[in-house]
């Protein structure tokens, strides 16, 4: 049988003690960086793996982060992942669900912080994990009363780039455009930066906002889909409307292939445009239309920002630039 690698064996390999091989993977201590990399080198040559129980119990730390999303298909999000596995944090994935009984489970789950990527809970539910002592890292898409100081937005400019995508549509002759927010998004929240940037770039172009031509059932995307139908078929065929802004690409080539089998021609009858940029982009046909934001940065920031705040250091909210990029779909 095998023996296994223990932190004294990588001491030896390192010629460093123990306690530097602890303060290295636990980044508890100044540790110079050439003894530092001694000990990264000898832990990958006897592909040393630490005890985590054992090390959580010394640290006070589960070296665990949640990360809490409304839709678990953002692929993007696996570059911060890789950044946490790097500093030695793992992640777990969750799906989020309304209730304090959600609230209570994040913070007796250890978690030494928590990425929010939803809308559904309410500043006092977040307020909530933060006394705990758990700092969050938002990806604010609305504003908050009050929030605790050890809760943080990382998020792209999202207020902007839905300004901009409904100023580019309206350029392009689009009178009438359809809000679909990402799924599970929570519109009874006021004060989403979505609903907002729609509503500031219509009527910066002279046009009236109608809250009907915003899907208010997020809960699937059927639900949003029907909004889509009753949309497009109720009324005159001059007032239907002839673009959509979606939340999300995933969602964007869903409403595409749905759109499609009515009938309907992208973009002639119905121009579409998504969100985030991701690979679906350009493999659909047509390829998307969606708005980007550099996912190399908003993962170093996202990680960054989430490492300072279990240290206790000062960090401030980062909101990322967008831009639109235009394919055949819009």
């Amino acid at each position: 049988m095998k023996k296994k690698v223990t932190r004294d064996d990588v001491a030896a390999l390192a010629g460093v003690s123990p306690a530097v091989v602890s303060y290295v993977i636990n980044q508890t201590k100044y540790v110079s960086e050439e003894k530092t990399l001694a000990v990264r080198k000898a832990i990958q040559e006897l592909n040393y793996r630490p005890n985590l129980y054992a090390r959580s119990l010394k640290t006070n730390r589960s070296m665990q982060i949640a990360f809490v999303c409304d839709n678990l298909r953002n692929d993007w999000l696996d570059i911060a992942e890789n950044l946490f596995f790097d500093q030695g944090y793992f992640v777990s994935h969750c799906y989020s669900r309304d209730g304090a009984d959600f609230i209570q489970m994040l913070i007796e789950g250890r978690f030494d912080g928590v990425f929010m990527l939803s809308n559904r809970y309410t500043a006092s539910q977040l307020n909530e994990i933060a006394k705990a002592g758990i700092p969050v890292v938002l990806y604010k898409t609305r504003d908050y009363s009050f929030l605790e100081p050890n809760i943080v937005t990382v998020a792209p400019d999202i207020y902007g780039s839905i300004r901009k995508t409904v100023g580019y549509l309206i350029a392009k002759g689009h009178k009438r455009i359809i809000l679909a927010p990402p799924l599970r998004y929570n519109m009874n929240l006021k004060k989403g930066y979505r609903e907002r940037g729609y509503k500031d770039a219509l009527e910066e172009n002279g046009y009236t906002y109608e809250e009907s031509l915003v899907c208010r059932n997020t809960d699937s995307v059927q639900t949003i889909c029907s909004t889509i139908f009753d949309l497009v078929f109720s009324g005159k065929l001059a007032d239907r409307p002839t673009a959509i802004v979606a939340g999300d690409d995933h969602l964007a080539g869903n409403i595409m292939q749905y759109v499609k089998k009515l009938g309907l021609r992208v973009p002639e009858d119905l121009a579409v445009v998504g969100m985030d940029n991701t690979f679906l982009a350009e493999i659909v046909s047509p390829q998307l239309s969606s708005v980007d934001f550099s996912k190399e940065d908003f993962a170093r920031c996202l990680v960054d920002t989430m490492l300072k705040l279990i240290q206790k250091e000062p960090v401030e909210d980062v909101f990322l630039e967008t831009s639109l990029v235009v394919r055949e779909s819009a």
